[in-house]
């Protein structure tokens, strides 16, 4: 019978995921909606169907939605810029964009070396799963360049969708973290979701490490893991978020106003309960970097509560929040004056401690390891894997490392210069500022954790760049709508984009 459920279940999702194909190919800047929003609940709905013994053909069938529309968005891509080469209408290209292409030739060029000259012990399956990593900055770059918001019901649909998942996410977090008992997730199908995912941890119950934060006391205090299954991609997420949700708290629809008013303030609830402390110090951060770039008086005390929230969460959410012991037991009594260790959470300790023997690692093969050697999936693997700069050193050597790091750095840069060229409308310049802003908050984390294999941050942050680069070198045009569909933006069509 729970099969069957399964099989409905996979039907229905399909149906769904067939008018969000239909949906990224008539619009295709709505895709970036599509794509966030819908990572925010692919790991919940993934555990759920293998819960429910679901075929296995049937989950991968489901599994690979996110690949179907990147690879629709890419033929388009492919094909517009075909006919127009084709046409006469050659492509200028900006300095960022011949780093791009440089950076997806490197990746290409060590898939194809054979390993062996690089003395990778990668298998197969984890040097696939690397190229499809790597590749993404490029591609979603490029549709971040190539297909521009139509006006500004594109612009309204994709902040909508991402900041609406985000503040679902918290809500659903609130709940779980607050009235499910931990050990509910076994019964739900964790454990079957990390085997799928070729993923083996060594938590309470099997469950992952960083579900818990270790107290002083040894006792584990539960953090927040909602749809993502995981407090790190809440938190990462999030920071990128903020922004598109203050775009549309400065919008001057009251509605939409309300809408990103409660969703942001959910949005900052995942991040704050994700006890993840560098998140927590940067978005404290951002939100004061926010404050100087728009200049807005309220976002002076708003910055103060989230210094606030972030120091009580340091200090107090030990002596409040759920408490389970080795068992998965919850604990009634609560000792008195809890408080975190002098080390940092799971997660961190993992990290850093893992961060010296990546820098010895990167610095033993300047040449790279091969892609794959910072993928721990499917079999254990000598290389990086606690940083993604230094994964990409790693794997692509000093040549693919100092590329990134260029693309990385001029991608904030053309987020800055996007956001000054159109800040008379945040709404249009609000990807520019989650490039910016929210790049700038991700570089500690880039250091000490491999976030770009949350695809969720993936896919807003890079897809950002693109859109930041083409809105700080075309035309500006205000958005508006016709008596119809929406009227053609010319500012988002000039000759000196990269593909129109």
């Amino acid at each position: 019978m729970t099969s069957v459920l399964g099989i409905v279940l996979v039907i229905l999702l399909l149906g769904l995921l067939a008018v969000a194909l239909r949906t990224a190919i008539g619009t295709p800047f709505r895709a970036l909606g599509i794509l966030v929003a819908g990572m925010a609940v692919h790991n919940f709905l993934l555990m759920i169907l293998l819960r429910l013994g679901t075929p296995d053909l049937l989950v991968r069938l489901l599994q690979a939605w996110k690949e179907v529309i990147l690879l629709a968005l890419l033929a388009m891509a492919v094909w517009t810029g075909w006919r127009r080469w084709q046409a006469g209408n050659r492509p200028r290209l900006r300095p960022i964009d011949r780093l791009v292409i440089a950076f997806a030739v490197v990746a290409v060029i060590y898939f194809v070396l054979p390993g062996i000259l690089l003395q990778s012990q990668a298998s197969l399956a984890q040097r696939v799963l690397g190229l499809r990593v790597l590749l993404l900055i490029p591609v979603l770059y490029l549709f971040g360049r190539v297909f521009p918001p139509r006006g500004r019901s594109d612009l309204t649909f994709v902040a909508i969708l991402i900041v609406g998942a985000a503040g679902l996410v918290g809500l659903f977090g609130m709940i779980e973290l607050w009235l499910v008992p931990t050990a509910q997730w076994l019964g739900w199908g964790v454990n079957q979701l990390s085997a799928w995912l070729g993923f083996t941890y060594h938590g309470p119950g099997g469950l992952p490490e960083n579900f818990f934060q270790t107290t002083a006391e040894g006792i584990l205090l539960r953090r927040m893991v909602s749809t993502y299954v995981s407090p790190l991609a809440i938190a990462y997420t999030g920071l990128l978020v903020v922004p598109l949700g203050i775009a549309l708290l400065l919008d001057r629809h009251p509605r939409l106003r309300e809408f990103a008013a409660v969703a942001l303030v959910l949005t900052l609830l995942g991040i704050l309960f994700s006890v993840t402390r560098l998140a927590l110090a940067t978005l404290v951060a951002e939100w004061a970097l926010l404050y100087v770039l728009w200049r807005r008086r309220w976002l002076i005390p708003a910055t103060l509560l989230v210094a606030g929230a972030a120091v009580l969460m340091l200090y107090q959410y030990p002596r409040i929040g759920p408490l389970v012991d080795r068992n998965l037991v919850a604990i009634g009594h609560r000792p008195t004056g809890m408080h975190f260790g002098n080390q940092s959470d799971p997660s961190a300790i993992e990290h850093l401690q893992e961060l010296g023997k990546d820098v010895d690692f990167v610095r033993q093969h300047p040449l790279g390891a091969g892609l794959g050697s910072s993928v721990h999936r499917y079999g254990t693997t000598v290389g990086t894997g606690e940083s993604a700069v230094l994964d990409v050193f790693g794997e692509l050597g000093v040549v693919g490392g100092v590329l990134y790091l260029a693309i990385y750095l001029a991608g904030i840069v053309y987020g800055l210069r996007g956001f000054f060229r159109r800040r008379d409308d945040p709404l249009v310049c609000a990807l520019g500022l989650t490039a910016a802003a929210g790049g700038l908050a991700l570089i500690p984390i880039t250091l000490t954790s491999d976030i770009w294999s949350d695809f969720s941050v993936t896919f807003l942050f890079w897809w950002a760049v693109g859109y930041s680069v083409r809105l700080a070198t075309t035309a500006t045009t205000t958005l508006v709508r016709g008596s119809g569909p929406v009227a053609r933006v010319d500012g988002f069509a000039e000759p000196d984009s990269l593909v129109v």
